[in-house]
């Protein structure tokens, strides 16, 4: 036996693979991690819009939802039709045409809540000396119009959701024929004697306006360092509150259905009358709300061009931000 004789460790079939043989390997699974990266991006990018969207429905339709719930409740007294018959409706020093108060310098005056005979109010696209609304959010930049409700509290004081009186807060006490409205502190001196069947509920005045989210994240995405939201103010044991109720609201427009021969069937739908016409107002028997919803943060893939018609204005933007339009009609029950 050659003891010298040489062996090959490995079959010729088993060598490995060539510089060419691996160039091209290198090159397929690089084009195949770039379809799946491809696949990522874009399934992540319509995740991204589909979230976007998702947030402007779901912000849109609870703010929508509550501005038709309050004008639904708007002059409701707890049964007294005649507003007349509710002592001490119109208070004293009210300005004429004031809505939230702005004849005092604290921004406390809570005279506006007060006015009764006023149960929907507005103001169209113009908050001009309206300075409570600008110092209780830190400063107004959003124009849009302004809508105030004022009604008697579905709840009734005494019952589970509201143990007792508030000292503060204003209250309304109604039969069918007679009513009062007082404070709390005051609720005893103030019982009603004409009437057996007695309710007593808190004043609700609520006004709505848009204003700079005070949530605004100018890290989160360029550009989102103003975002617009709906706000509301109303009373808080007596005392002027500001909250912010939806994130992203643009556009806050409404019209008013007038009722001008007493039919109970709207004539005609007019933006907001003179602070001072009164019949206008006495007329109004629903309302038409159109709420503009955006995304808090641009879509540089996505170019809006829409054209969104509310009421009196004509609105066609030209940037990167994705929006919804919602619109509802309320007939005011009350």
């Amino acid at each position: 036996m050659n003891r010298n004789r040489n062996f090959s460790r490995f079959p010729r079939h088993a060598r490995g693979f060539s510089m060419v043989e691996l160039m091209v390997a290198m090159v397929i699974t690089l084009i195949l991690m770039a379809g799946v990266s491809q696949i990522f991006l874009g399934s992540k990018k319509s995740y991204t819009i589909q979230e976007s969207l998702g947030r402007l429905q779901e912000n849109g339709r609870y703010a929508m939802e509550v501005i038709t719930t309050d004008l639904r409740r708007a002059g409701y007294w707890g049964g007294n039709a005649d507003i007349s018959k509710i002592e001490d409706n119109t208070p004293a020093g009210v300005i004429s045409g004031n809505m939230i108060a702005t004849d005092d310098g604290t921004c406390s005056s809570t005279n506006w809540a007060r006015m009764l005979t006023l149960p929907v109010f507005g103001k169209d696209d113009d908050r001009t000396g309206y300075n409570c609304l600008k110092a209780l959010s830190g400063g107004a930049t959003h124009v849009g119009d302004i809508l105030v409700t004022r009604y008697a509290a579905p709840w009734v004081v005494g019952s589970i959701s509201t143990p007792g009186f508030d000292n503060n807060q204003f209250y309304i006490r109604s039969t069918l024929f007679s009513g009062k409205l007082f404070r709390g502190q005051d609720q005893a001196a103030n019982d009603i004697v004409v009437g057996t069947v007695k309710r007593t509920a808190e004043l609700v005045a609520n006004g709505y306006y848009i204003h700079t989210s005070d949530n605004s994240d100018p890290n989160k995405c360029t550009g989102s360092a103003t975002i617009p939201s709906l706000y509301r103010v109303g009373l808080v044991n007596g005392a002027l509150q500001s909250e912010e109720i939806a994130y992203g609201v643009e556009q806050f427009q409404v019209q008013y259905g007038r009722d001008t021969n007493d039919d109970r069937t709207v004539d005609l739908f007019v933006d907001a009358p003179a602070a001072t016409d009164t019949t206008s107002w006495g007329e109004v028997i629903a309302a038409r709300v159109w709420m503009l919803m955006r995304a808090e943060c641009p879509d540089p893939g996505y170019t809006s061009t829409n054209n969104y018609n509310m009421g009196n204005i004509n609105y066609t933007p030209n940037d990167n931000y994705r929006r919804q339009l919602f619109t509802s009609t309320v007939s005011l029950r009350n």
